[in-house]
């Protein structure tokens, strides 16, 4: 397995707080897939780019449906981040080591070859 940096990290945005997610993007069968491990969503295309406006298009509505819902805090919590609160801009993403115990991200590190992006995501306080 490659030694990989996790960088998802919090910071204070304009109009709420800006998440910089790490996104793996891999080729399967004829599509590529996008994958955030942190939040376990995923996207598809049938390029790159393609591929990135999808997760760019799945964040935004997990976003407002969570939001909406009243449900964001909890599931960030479900998926292993460290939340205090959204206004006091106290939210940590898991660790990398945290996340090998999915199996889904653990096969696309060891079975897949894959690009990693980081992309930033605002998330309204």
């Amino acid at each position: 397995m490659q030694n990989i940096n996790f960088t998802d990290e919090l910071k204070s945005g304009k109009n709420g707080i800006i998440v910089k997610l790490s996104i793996y993007i891999f080729k399967e069968d004829n599509a590529y897939i996008s994958y955030c491990p942190s939040l376990d969503l995923s996207g598809c295309g049938n390029d790159i780019k393609e591929a990135k406006d999808s997760m760019k298009e799945t964040l935004l509505l997990y976003l407002d449906y969570t939001i909406s819902k009243n449900t964001l805090l909890r599931d960030l919590r479900k998926h292993g981040w460290n939340v205090r609160g959204i206004k006091q801009r106290k939210i940590k993403a898991p660790k990398f080591d945290d996340l090998l115990h999915n199996e889904e991200f653990l096969d696309i590190l060891e079975n897949k070859e894959y690009q990693k992006f980081d992309t930033p995501v605002e998330i309204p306080v």
